[in-house]
């Protein structure tokens, strides 16, 4: 877990520094879903029974239509038998960029469903507040009752009504 948090800030840095966030993270988009649908390239970046080198020509001659760094990333993987650990470092690498893009994503979660201006005025408020334009997302649940969640990153900003309704109880429980 540790390294695959130093492996996703390096490669981000690096491509901080030579623009290419978005190639990467497009990148890893087909990565991860090799990773997770084909067996075989699975079974290649983690069995220990082919050697090292053996894995890096095989990787680098199949994808060699992706980025240079992105060979080169999967190659040090490879060598630094990290492989298990390609998903977590890919989940990091997207967290990052998605803070540096300003691709803020937020869940407005609500009783009922908001219409479209409701969204496009919270959107406009949320906004100002992050500095950014964050993608929203309207998530029905009825059990809030009334008011409001927000869910910014791993940030929940509750102002529903069962939420009031919980710490009225709590209150009154502890006279």
């Amino acid at each position: 877990m540790k390294n695959s948090y130093k492996y996703a800030k390096t490669l981000f840095d690096i491509c901080l520094k030579t623009d290419k966030i978005t190639t990467l993270k497009k990148e890893f988009e087909v990565i991860a879903y090799l990773y997770k649908k084909v067996s075989t390239f699975r079974l290649i970046l983690i069995t220990k029974k082919i050697d090292t080198n053996i894995k890096a020509d095989i990787i680098n001659n199949t994808l060699k239509m992706l980025d240079p760094l992105t060979l080169e990333f999967l190659n040090i993987i490879i060598e630094n038998n990290d492989s298990n650990e390609l998903l977590n470092i890919i989940s990091r690498f997207n967290h990052l960029s998605e803070s540096q893009l300003g691709l803020n994503k937020v869940d407005i979660i609500t009783a009922a469903k908001l219409s479209d201006e409701e969204i496009k005025s919270l959107s406009i408020k949320i906004d100002g507040i992050l500095k950014n334009s964050p993608s929203v997302n309207n998530i029905e649940d009825p059990s809030i009752i009334g008011g409001l969640k927000l869910r910014v990153g791993n940030n929940v900003f509750d102002n529903s009504v069962s939420y009031q309704i919980n710490q009225l109880k709590k209150t009154l429980h502890n006279m």
